[in-house]
Order: structure tokens, then C-alpha cells, then sequence
């Protein structure tokens, strides 16, 4: 009886990631970690943190409201 083939594959031959390894070129570490927790989120969750952030933005006078800037307030 002879013994399972096994194939070990060294983690630097492993496929990796493009957003993770995008997201390891960053020098900032705070927004190398946010990049990396983002990374897997669908893509209403990331709609929803694009939204979010675009209001925080505008909130702190560097963009206009994408809510309120149709309706002439800004």
C-alpha cells in the first residue's frame, strides 16, 4: 500500500490576492489596515462606506452633499 500523494505549496508560489497585495503597498498603516478590512466586503457594503464617506467629506467642507446638492442648498 503506498502513501497519499501530497503537493505542498510554498506560500510565496501561492496565487495571491491583487487587492491584498495593492493594499500592502500603501505606507500609511492606518490606511493599509482600512484597505485590507475592506477587502471581501460586497459590493453594497462598499456602496454604503462610499456614501458614507462622500457625507463626512461634505460634512467637513471638502466636497459638497451629494444629498442636498441637487436641491440647490450648497
Amino acid at each position: 500500500m503506498s502513501a497519499p500523494a501530497v503537493t505542498v505549496v510554498e506560500h510565496s508560489a501561492a496565487p495571491a490576492d491583487p487587492d491584498a497585495l495593492l493594499a500592502d503597498r500603501f505606507h500609511c498603516d492606518a490606511i493599509r489596515h482600512l484597505t485590507r478590512l475592506a477587502l471581501g466586503l460586497s459590493q453594497d457594503s462598499m456602496d454604503l462606506l462610499t456614501s458614507v464617506t462622500d457625507r463626512l467629506r461634505a460634512a467637513e467642507g471638502a466636497l459638497r452633499d451629494p444629498l442636498t446638492s441637487d436641491l440647490g442648498f450648497d
